[in-house]
């Protein structure tokens, strides 16, 4: 039995000897910056308005990094109004940066709602919130970004109704 404790503690230098000086861990690795860059109106059609934001991702890393894909919500004043995900994965090159479009939709009724409670004239808080989630040696890792600006209801409800005397 002596042979074989031994035996193992022999095996036991060998990795811990192959772990830190053959392999050494990447004690510099650093998460990937996110920002949420802009979010633009693309089109307001008869039921909804459609945004697009822009997400700016950098690698800081001499390594290519990873990710599984992101999920994202919208909200008016606190009420989400929208969300959504993204399962495709993703790569980003060492040393480089990505960006993402990530789309958006939210339905005029809901916007309409939001104006009935008495916040028609004023400019309302949206913030386009979500995670992107890196998959890592250590498994998957969720990375947030937000993103917060105003808009007036009652300007996007004008340009609705201009774009659809345009079209007549």
């Amino acid at each position: 039995m002596n042979q074989r404790a031994s035996l193992l503690r022999l095996i036991l230098l060998i990795f811990i000897f192959h772990a830190f000086w053959v392999c050494p861990p990447t004690y510099g690795f650093k998460n990937p910056e996110i920002e949420l860059k802009t979010v633009h109106i693309l089109g307001i059609d008869q039921s909804a308005v459609i945004l697009e934001g822009t997400l700016e991702i950098k690698n800081p890393n001499d390594l290519r990094t990873k990710f599984s894909g992101y999920q994202y919500q919208l909200e008016v004043e606190g009420q989400r109004l929208s969300s959504g995900e993204s399962n495709r994965p993703f790569q980003i090159p060492a040393l480089s940066a990505i960006t993402l479009t990530i789309p958006a939709t939210v339905l005029l009724e809901d916007l309409v709602a939001l104006g009935e409670k008495g916040i028609f004239n004023r400019d309302l808080v949206y913030v386009l919130k979500g995670t992107a989630v890196l998959d890592s040696f250590l498994g998957q890792i969720p990375l947030p970004f937000s993103y917060q600006d105003t808009f007036n209801l009652s300007d996007l409800l004008r340009e609705k109704t201009r774009r659809f005397l345009q079209g007549l």
